[in-house]
């Protein structure tokens, strides 16, 4: 059966934005409300330390790879 998994990249800030060529973790998740919830949780700590930001990628299809 096939799956999709919500994908939150953290990229270094650049200049006051986030790098999206540079990836330094990277998570799945189950739905989009759990990925936005990471999300603000880890930008929310990114706060003190602004050396990096979460984005969502979008959702990805397991048996492909491919973005849905």
């Amino acid at each position: 059966m096939t799956k999709h998994f919500h994908i939150v990249q953290v990229h270094p800030v650049e200049n006051g934005l986030p790098n999206l060529h540079k990836v330094k973790w990277e998570w799945e998740f189950d739905t989009k409300e759990q990925a936005n919830e990471a999300i603000k949780a880890f930008n929310w700590g990114a706060k003190f330390n602004s050396k990096f930001k979460a984005v969502y990628v979008g959702c990805v299809n397991d048996a492909t790879g491919e973005l849905v």
